[in-house]
């Protein structure tokens, strides 16, 4: 006979008891479901410590559909562009009683729909997705069908976009590319540089195509001619900028402006034209997009269009919410507008100050 046999585990019914409270209070605490006096909220945590009470989710989603738990996918977790916009999801969801997970993806697809299938069988609430969707691509209509369709065991888990519309019947937050690129490119232009070229963000993605866009229409309504061998196309990190402005640099065509897809691709754009003995703006103006922090850090600062990331996470965050409560609410798109903030590398007299908020 075992002398110690092992002892019941603590379940809602003690803790409502040690607390001198209903179960349905103790729930309802613990599931954020409706307000409690926060006299009451203590009562309860203060009994969940002592007893050592631990909620076991998977069963708590069995009973109720919920979880309490959402995944978000990103593109990479490593860019500098992430921070800010997971800091803000995390904030809304804490506020919610939610807690999320974060993926990386190196920006396959593959990898997407390997962790989209995981999260299926590891049941989640819904899903923010910064897809690497091409939408172009023949499967990209049996992705998205799969994505408006994904659900466990009778329960939807609902996707919604961030930074890409990559279908209309899904929910998204995005920021509006072509018009952002199409500031920053009339920005040089107002400077007046005369032969602008564009580092470009990924073709494949479809922030890629829309910023293209945006260069192309803002030369096209100045009456600038488009020279495809003044575009050339980065992958958004920093080498593939110096490479990209190389490359440019080579062509020997006149060149005083350069628009890049991205901050980290304008970075290094700005250190091929310095190894080339020309000087920034005078000779080149720079400008970038998304407005991270090295941009105000660098030498010169790097004039840029800011993404309101924040928003963007908060947003993205309550529209999925919304999504949960009502699978059949029309659809919504959130087109949220950059700001133009300029510094050094287009005007040398603008003033400028270091974002010391990292």
């Amino acid at each position: 006979m075992n002398p110690n046999p092992p002892k019941k585990p603590i379940g809602i019914k003690d803790v409502a008891k040690y607390a001198k409270v209903s179960i349905s209070t103790v729930s309802n605490v613990l599931n954020g479901t409706k307000t409690v006096s926060e006299e009451l909220r203590e009562r309860v945590m203060n009994a969940v410590n002592a007893l050592g009470y631990e909620t076991n989710m998977i069963a708590r989603g069995l009973k109720s559909g919920k979880t309490n738990n959402i995944a978000v996918i990103v593109s990479s977790i490593n860019s500098i562009f992430f921070p800010a916009l997971l800091n803000s999801i995390q904030t809304a969801a804490e506020e919610k009683n939610y807690t999320i997970s974060v993926f990386g993806t190196h920006s396959s697809l593959e990898q997407e729909k390997k962790y989209i299938q995981l999260l299926k069988s590891q049941w989640v609430d819904g899903i923010l997705l910064s897809s690497s969707l091409d939408t172009e691509s023949p499967k990209a209509r049996e992705y998205i069908h799969m994505l408006t369709s994904l659900n466990t065991n009778g329960h939807s888990i609902p996707v919604v976009c961030l930074e890409a519309a990559i279908s209309d019947m899904l929910d998204a937050v995005v920021v509006n590319d072509t018009a952002g690129i199409k500031t920053a490119a009339e920005h040089l232009i107002a400077v007046g540089k005369k032969n602008i070229a564009y580092i470009a963000a990924p073709f494949q993605f479809t922030m890629g195509k829309l910023r293209k866009a945006g260069y192309i229409r803002a030369l096209e309504e100045h009456q600038y001619p488009v020279n495809e061998r003044l575009i050339a196309e980065g992958d958004y990190s920093p080498v593939s900028g110096y490479r990209c402005m190389q490359k440019l640099l080579q062509t020997h065509l006149p060149l005083d402006g350069v628009v890049a897809g991205n901050d980290q691709m304008a970075i290094g754009a700005m250190r091929a034209i310095k190894e080339a003995g020309l000087r920034i703006p005078e000779d080149i103006a720079v400008i970038g997009f998304n407005d991270n922090f090295p941009a105000s850090l660098i030498t010169p600062s790097l004039s840029t269009i800011r993404v309101p990331k924040e928003e963007m996470g908060t947003m993205a965050f309550n529209l999925l919410m919304r999504r949960m409560d009502n699978l059949s609410a029309s659809r919504m798109l959130i087109n949220l507008d950059g700001k133009l903030i300029v510094r050094n590398s287009t005007d040398p007299k603008a003033e400028t100050a270091w974002d010391m908020n990292w």
